[in-house]
């Protein structure tokens, strides 16, 4: 018989709700102070737990990065639109859009790229398969958009780094308490790639000034 009727988390899923909650907790402040400028001390009080507790879900401060590089992996993997009813170009836009959601919300595992070379050989190793197989998703959305005449004919490669490199140094000047919302900044970043990418805005020969929707253009 399940106890509580199931209406209680089990020993094993309050484990992994706590783990769920340190991850994400580091990640935030790895992603603001950095990975050098952060201690496990410092991710333990901003728990609320000591800093003995941290030693059941993770080996140590590498080992946290390490878990954190993973979990956003498979966040950024969640975010590849499958919809094979839209056209490449919105398949692309949508991803980015939700990819860079992902990253800067509350629910982000999300950690600085540059911060994957304080991780060891094997780890980074893993790491970089892991975020390469997120880019092949990109770049093949980008493949199939300039066959399908929505994509202006580009190097797929150089235009899914174009685009990531865009969407990854979000997370370098996102701030929670600025003036622009998680949800503003997605759709603008998406919308900008949107704008770079597409065949009929290519076509028109403007240009434009990028902001939240909502948001007023600056004049200059």
């Amino acid at each position: 018989m399940a106890s509580w009727n199931r209406a209680v988390p089990s020993a094993a899923e309050q484990r992994e709700l706590k783990r769920d909650a340190l991850l994400r907790q580091a990640a935030y402040a790895f992603r603001t102070n950095g990975y050098h400028g952060t201690s496990l001390s410092d991710i333990a009080e901003s728990l609320g737990i000591s800093k003995p507790t941290l030693y059941y879900y993770v080996k140590n401060k590498q080992d946290l990065l390490y878990q954190c590089h993973l979990a956003a992996s498979e966040q950024a993997l969640g975010c590849v639109c499958r919809d094979t009813s839209i056209d490449a170009l919105e398949r692309v836009c949508r991803t980015i859009t939700d990819y860079v959601r992902s990253m800067i919300s509350d629910e982000s595992y999300s950690v600085i790229i540059l911060e994957e070379r304080s991780l060891n050989r094997q780890q980074l190793q893993d790491v970089i398969r892991r975020r390469d197989k997120f880019q092949s998703e990109i770049i093949s959305m980008i493949r199939d958009g300039v066959k399908d005449g929505t994509i202006v004919p580009c190097d797929p490669k150089f235009a899914a780094f174009s685009v990531l490199g865009t969407a990854n140094w979000v997370t370098k000047w996102y701030r929670r308490d600025g003036s622009w919302q998680v949800d503003e900044i997605a759709a603008a970043v998406g919308d900008f790639v949107r704008s770079a990418l597409s065949v009929d805005f290519a076509a028109s020969g403007r240009t434009r000034l990028f902001a939240p929707p909502g948001r007023k253009m600056p004049t200059r």
